[in-house]
């Protein structure tokens, strides 16, 4: 990531110029959240590194704040494929997670086709992993912030 990239993130990262108070409170008391879980001590037993821990540790943290009906977790290589069919196995509440959205210019144009999805509401660019919601009765909005 580059220093201007980070730097275009940096304000929406805490929740400043978040209109929407849903993805207020998502970016503030699940992406940017600190405080332990119950389920922490056993993330870092299971996890070897810290970029793994941090994620596993947000995975549990989405599925508390929304209790989604349907998580699917995709590798942006095999998203083309495996896209369509979570779309079609998730409900209306459901989350869909993409790894690798910013690995090439080819992951970054695909994720931009993923954004423009008429099934997809609500997306967070979280840089190393795009965050999407089906939730169609949220206004369909994007948002770029840092993680890692």
């Amino acid at each position: 990531m580059t220093i201007k990239e980070y730097i275009s993130r940096v304000g929406k990262s805490r929740g400043f110029g978040i209109q929407s108070p849903w993805a207020y409170r998502f970016v503030t008391e699940v992406i940017g959240e600190c405080c332990p879980y119950y389920a922490y001590e056993e993330i870092d037993r299971r996890c070897h590194t810290k970029r793994e821990r941090k994620f596993q540790k947000l995975l549990l943290r989405i599925s508390n704040f929304v209790y989604p009906a349907s998580m699917e977790l995709i590798d942006v290589y095999n998203v083309e494929k495996e896209l369509s069919s979570a779309v079609e196995k998730a409900t209306c509440k459901g989350v869909i997670i993409i790894e690798g959205i910013n690995k090439d210019k080819c992951t970054k144009e695909f994720w931009t086709k993923v954004k423009e999805d008429d099934r997809i509401g609500v997306t967070f660019d979280c840089y190393y992993f795009g965050i999407c919601f089906l939730d169609k009765e949220m206004y369909k909005q994007h948002y770029k912030l840092n993680f890692f």
